[in-house]
């Protein structure tokens, strides 16, 4: 998914369903008061409060980020992937992209199926 998808934050609708799905995928590993608190599509405020709560739970250990990172289903080699394609990215940047890219990724084709 390219930026092109994340583009569609931008639309009314899928951000909302978007911050559904990332608040239910938080709350779901227990971490509903580490959730994200995005209150507008703005492409950097969404991206500033993931990279908060990843960094929160990081903290926190690497398991219950492991866990997060399970649940959103994002895998060992597509972070090791975005880490070669993108080596001036650091581990946080590249966790946030991978959450943010597959949590819209889900909510559209939840979309496309529910048609």
């Amino acid at each position: 998914m390219e930026i092109e998808r994340i583009q569609d934050l931008q639309k009314p609708d899928l951000f909302e369903k978007f911050k559904t799905q990332l608040h239910r995928d938080f709350e779901l590993c227990g971490f509903a008061d580490e959730a994200p608190q995005i209150n507008s599509n703005n492409l950097e405020h969404v991206f500033q409060e993931v990279l908060k709560s990843v960094m929160i739970i990081e903290k926190k250990s690497s398991t219950s980020l492991q866990n997060l990172l399970y649940r959103i289903d994002i895998t060992e080699l597509q972070i090791k992937k975005e880490a070669v394609d993108y080596p001036k990215k650091n581990f946080q940047q590249i966790l946030v992209e991978l959450i943010v890219k597959r949590i819209l990724q889900k909510v559209i084709l939840k979309q496309q199926y529910s048609k």
